[in-house]
């Protein structure tokens, strides 16, 4: 492992009691997302124990979770295995997403939320121009991340806010890896998309809002698959 695992929950989203595999699962699928482990490397289970300061029965359970999701491999007597995502699962996963983000906008809308209130999707902004100032592509990615993140967290669906934020973490180690190779012109394009739906929702403007959005999903999910086919990726 490259760092050392620490259980964060979402507190938004975190049930009052929560148990060990539980705390295990939301640690070990975190670091996978963050992309703290390369896809072809094996982490062992004694290591994961080590660093979660847990007993092994939590941890394998938490495994086999991840194991059912997809996420990981369990390979006897070698540890456990990161498994990639194809190009074309991640492109249909963003036409899931884009389709819950989009009744996310709607909802936001309708809540008609000042700039106070929508603060998460502001800074998601301010740390994305503040990225692309530095050349800074980490920092950009997460926080484009953070930003479409942040729609679910302000919709006011709980149910939806549930499930689009567990899609979101499926395709997370992905998505960043794939952002890697998005040119700097089209980064900000992005942040030109994203500043603009910020004054629809600001206006409650909720037809133009959602309209808006999906159009900005759907130049987004065809300029990934066209840079991803131009650098002969199909899988991250």
């Amino acid at each position: 492992m490259t760092s050392a695992l620490q259980y964060k929950p979402r507190a938004s989203l975190t049930p009052k009691k929560l148990s060990l595999t539980d705390k295990a699962y939301s640690a070990i699928k975190a670091e996978i997302n963050a992309g703290h482990i390369p896809l072809n490397s094996f982490i062992n289970i004694p290591e994961i124990e080590q660093q979660l300061a847990m007993s092994r029965t939590p941890v394998r359970e938490a495994m086999l979770r991840l194991q059912t999701e997809k996420v990981v491999e369990i390979v006897p007597k070698r540890g456990i295995h990161i498994l990639p995502l194809s190009v074309t699962d991640l492109i249909e996963y963003y036409q899931v997403i884009a389709g819950l983000e989009v009744e996310a906008v709607g909802n936001i809308c309708r809540r008609r939320l000042t700039r106070t209130d929508i603060m998460p999707f502001l800074y998601a902004l301010s740390s994305m121009e503040n990225a692309l100032k530095g050349d800074d592509h980490d920092a950009w990615a997460l926080a484009e991340e953070t930003f479409h993140r942040s729609l679910f967290i302000l919709n006011g669906n709980h149910r939806l806010t549930e499930t689009g934020l567990s899609y979101r973490d499926i395709v997370q180690r992905a998505h960043l890896v794939a952002l890697r190779h998005i040119p700097i012109s089209d980064k900000k394009r992005f942040l030109r998309h994203h500043n603009s739906l910020k004054e629809l929702i600001l206006s409650a403007n909720e037809k133009l809002a959602r309209e808006n959005f999906q159009e900005q999903c759907d130049w987004a999910s065809g300029l990934t698959a066209q840079i991803l086919a131009e650098q002969e990726i199909i899988s991250l």
